[in-house]
């Protein structure tokens, strides 16, 4: 099975066929036809150790000779130095998934662009990208949005990197997301009342927020340079801003008309 993920893409092969079928099932919509530009190998491990009960997404670690491990209670992965291969010794999902957002975030990094845990809706070719910590509403934002008739790129996490002339967001298969992208014109918080307005916010302001909800590429000084690198061209030469919203369709309004003035 190979993967379109923000136009990386990338095989998945799997020596648990259960596994393999689940895979299938949960990515239908990221599947490719087009040639894998790197590969996940997926092994079962000799000595099965049980799941914890709470999970997180652990840092990526620089290794002697290059590459990178990422290691949790039950599964261990080593990703290769350049960073288009990988081998997973684990079993269910969450390893997988965990290899493919590394990964995923080392691609954009080497586009000199950033994986961020927030929200990306669309409207007509552009995208606005609202991220803060969890409970902020984004995936409220998301539901509301889509109600309304628009497209959530994603309510997890957003892909985003520069090319010639703008910044590019695109979804990704995590909870809510399509295969899609769109023209990024804003990045910005999020904040709840009881009526939805949209406030200018320093680019300072937004930065601090991104770079607490930017993937980190590597746990290594060269992959926090990354990060304060690129946010800071990101937000060099985009609009910044707050979004106050309330839970009904107002949020919507709000955002429509944001983004129908960019």
């Amino acid at each position: 099975m190979t993967l379109a993920l923000a136009g990386w893409t990338v095989s998945l092969e799997c020596e648990d066929t259960a596994l393999e079928a689940a895979l299938v099932r949960a990515f239908p919509a990221f599947r490719t036809d087009a040639p894998a530009r790197a590969r996940v190998r997926v092994l079962r491990p000799v000595a099965p150790r049980p799941a914890p009960t709470v999970r997180s997404l652990p840092e990526p670690r620089p290794v002697p000779g290059g590459g990178l491990r990422v290691e949790g209670e039950d599964y261990v992965a080593d990703i290769a130095p350049e960073g288009r291969s990988a081998t997973v010794t684990g079993e269910g999902r969450f390893p997988v998934d965990t290899v493919l957002k590394v990964m995923l975030a080392g691609e954009l990094a080497r586009r000199g662009g950033l994986l961020v845990h927030g929200v990306a809706v669309e409207h007509e070719g552009c995208a606005a990208l609202w991220t803060g910590p969890s409970g902020a509403g984004k995936s409220t934002l998301g539901a509301l949005w889509a109600k309304a008739g628009g497209t959530v790129l994603t309510d997890e996490l957003v892909a985003v990197w520069p090319e010639a002339e703008d910044w590019r967001a695109a979804g990704t298969p995590w909870n809510v997301g399509v295969p899609c992208e769109a023209s990024l014109r804003v990045v910005g918080t999020l904040g709840w009342d009881t009526a939805s307005r949209w406030e200018p916010m320093s680019a300072g302001e937004v930065a601090r927020v991104l770079l607490l909800n930017a993937l980190l590429p590597e746990a290594s000084a060269a992959g926090r340079r990354h990060l304060l690198s690129a946010a800071s061209r990101l937000l060099a030469g985009m609009e910044t801003a707050r979004l106050v919203f309330a839970r009904d369709a107002s949020a919507a309004d709000r955002v429509r008309a944001g983004l129908e003035r960019r």
